[in-house]
């Protein structure tokens, strides 16, 4: 399992932990291309940090686990 960083601009700041399959060549009916890889939520450790990339659905790592 690996970690989830935020950057405020003067320290990072751990917020939950993951776990990357890069061997999935296919996710949701899209390809995933070279340089993206599946990543799923193991363990949140701050709920309510912002995801980097949010959508209507997920926007806090709570909403990600």
């Amino acid at each position: 399992m690996s970690a989830i960083y935020i950057w405020d601009g003067t320290e990072k700041t751990l917020v939950a932990r993951r776990k990357v399959f890069e061997a999935v060549t296919n996710l949701h009916g899209m390809e995933l291309s070279e340089d993206e890889v599946k990543v799923t939520v193991e363990e949140v450790l701050m709920p309510f940090a912002l995801v980097l990339v949010p959508t209507d659905e997920v926007y806090t790592m709570a909403h990600a686990f």
